[in-house]
């Protein structure tokens, strides 16, 4: 499952845990961590997150307490649970928060400086609400910036079916190998829905040094170090 994956925040639950009565037992809070899309308020507080499951709920506390652009909606990752408040309302209680890379796919063209691909792996790859949800792993040290190239739309076709193929950008300062880094990545789909858009076939690629037999990889026989992701988006 994704959550199995999406270890990266986890020791920070350790302070997070509460002790009962008795000494040898404790409270687990049912904290996730997953992706959400946040929005902030007048004070630039996080006021509202979008789960990826469609519920929009408020945010009662933020203990990490972010601070963004007023009325700004970001994507997410973050340790958090569901709560209510003193007259029973459903919220969230944010523990821990970070951003996710999630900016919007672009031409090769609009790229200054030409196209990188440093190589990256798949860890795990599953779809959001609105969002396809990508957990990378990179072994190159240094400083990584990571973008969307789009490289091709189709359609849709007669049944409402467009076709996306998205590239990963993989820029790194430094070749050396260094030990795996977790990076919690979000390709935004809703701008290629439309009227006459009613499944969109997304088509990820990125450049792998990784062997590996997930259920979505498609190897490029053609660009052996290609791999190819399918999955399909049906927007809500």
């Amino acid at each position: 499952m994704k959550i199995g994956y999406l270890t990266g925040l986890l020791a920070l639950l350790c302070g997070i845990l509460t002790a009962c009565d008795n000494d040898d037992d404790f409270y687990y809070p049912s904290v996730q961590l997953d992706f959400l899309t946040a929005t902030a308020g007048v004070d630039g507080a996080l006021q509202f997150v979008l789960t990826d499951d469609g519920s929009v709920l408020p945010v009662w506390e933020d203990r990490s307490n972010t601070r963004l652009e007023v009325g700004k909606k970001v994507r997410i990752v973050s340790n958090y649970e569901i709560c209510t408040n003193a007259v029973g309302e459903l919220g969230v209680r944010l523990y821990a928060v970070m951003n996710a890379i999630a900016p919007l796919p672009k031409p090769e063209a609009e790229f200054e400086g030409g196209i990188k691909h440093e190589s990256a792996s798949v860890t795990s790859l599953w779809m959001g609400y609105d969002y396809l949800n990508i957990l990378l792993s990179v072994r190159q040290s240094g400083k990584h910036v990571l973008q969307f190239i789009e490289k091709e739309v189709k359609g849709p076709d007669a049944e409402g079916v467009e076709e996306v193929s998205i590239m990963l950008y993989h820029a790194v300062q430094s070749d050396v190998q260094d030990y795996a880094k977790r990076a919690y990545v979000s390709v935004p789909l809703q701008q290629y829905v439309t009227e006459k858009v009613k499944k969109v076939k997304v088509l990820f690629s990125l450049y792998s040094d990784a062997i590996s037999d997930e259920p979505y990889a498609k190897p490029d026989s053609e660009k052996g170090d290609v791999r190819t992701y399918v999955i399909e988006y049906i927007p809500r």
